[in-house]
């Protein structure tokens, strides 16, 4: 049985209050005082916010909307700033955006071009401040959720060092309103119980357990660190996610990405299960491959309350774990 992950930590994300000028044009880098994490080999912290966030006007008051999580849009055109922080070693990063979880366009600066992904390169103890825009054509009614993640060495593969990888970089969910008044979020839908369960919990894992041994030896297989396929194959791989409580069931939605870029899972683009109290779920994931040979890397995140209020005072709730990143060859 393994160790489970933090909430919404990966290895070590460190999440930031503070308050910082907006800029439009120039992704701020400097260095920053990271003396207080050096007992953490690497660590990364991510800090998002925008001009309403200290709405209170106190310091670290409970009450904001930036001690909650949310980010209250009045207008589309002005940035959310991402503060970025990297420790350890010099990095190459990738980020993406998702929008009720499904990936969409954005821009870095207000003079950048929209694109599914941004690349930047941050060295040991240094911080970027990156202004985020969002694309105009949102549905700007209702609350909904924002996913930002940033993975690290988007150009290498866990084929390269001939094992999965376990730490790959980090996430933050935000909630997002665009009314101070009447805010509502969307927890209607529904989540399917996964047919087979165990009693245990383990790390969300991808992997080619498709006789589902682990229900009789309780032993997690490892995932493949590559796995071959044909441009545009259809291929199954086994989920196996946990609930984070032992006292109650978890919602638990899955999304998957490969090569950065997130995939249908069974038709879907995303799968809502819901997972018994200290239980893990175990099923299959059809996915397809891209339609051009090369590697790509497959990861997949599963995030716990997708579609509840974030509640500070129940974190664990609130839980966002990723699979070991590993490797999918496409060859003709």
């Amino acid at each position: 049985m393994k160790k489970r992950l933090t909430v919404l930590f990966f290895i070590v994300i460190i999440i930031l209050s503070g308050c910082s000028s907006f800029n439009k044009n120039i992704n701020r880098i400097h260095k920053w005082d990271n003396s207080k994490y050096k007992n953490f080999p690497s660590s990364i912290g991510i800090n998002v916010y925008n001009e309403n966030s200290f709405n209170t006007g106190i310091k670290n008051d409970p009450n904001s909307y930036k001690a909650n999580h949310t980010l209250y849009i009045s207008d589309l055109t002005k940035p959310i700033t991402v503060m970025f922080n990297n420790n350890g070693k010099d990095r190459k990063f990738i980020m993406n955006v998702y929008y009720d979880y499904e990936q969409i366009k954005f821009k870095i600066n207000s003079n950048g071009k929209f694109d599914q992904k941004y690349t930047f390169n941050l060295d040991d103890g240094y911080e970027i401040e990156l202004p985020l825009y969002l694309p105009q054509n949102l549905t700007k009614s209702g609350s909904h959720k924002l996913l930002i993640t940033f993975c690290i060495a988007p150009d290498s593969h866990s084929s390269d060092l001939n094992q999965t990888i376990d730490w790959y970089g980090s996430a933050t969910i935000q909630d997002i309103i665009f009314s101070s008044e009447n805010i509502n979020f969307d927890n209607t839908k529904e989540f399917e119980v996964p047919k087979n369960l165990i009693k245990s919990s383990y790390n969300y894992t991808l992997n080619q357990d498709y006789d589902y041994s682990i229900l009789k030896t309780k032993i997690l297989p490892n995932p493949p660190v590559v796995f071959t396929v044909k441009p545009n194959q259809k291929f199954k791989l086994i989920y196996n996610v946990s609930s984070p409580s032992a006292k109650e069931s978890s919602q638990v939605l899955l999304l998957t990405t490969i090569g950065y870029k997130q995939v249908l899972i069974n038709n879907k683009p995303y799968l809502l299960l819901e997972i018994p109290k200290g239980s893990t779920g175990i099923g299959e994931m059809e996915l397809t491959a891209p339609d051009k040979p090369g590697l790509y890397e497959i990861i997949s995140y599963s995030v716990c309350s997708p579609f509840s209020k974030f509640d500070g005072k129940n974190l664990l709730s609130f839980n966002i774990e990723a699979s070991q990143r590993f490797t999918l060859k496409v060859k003709e």
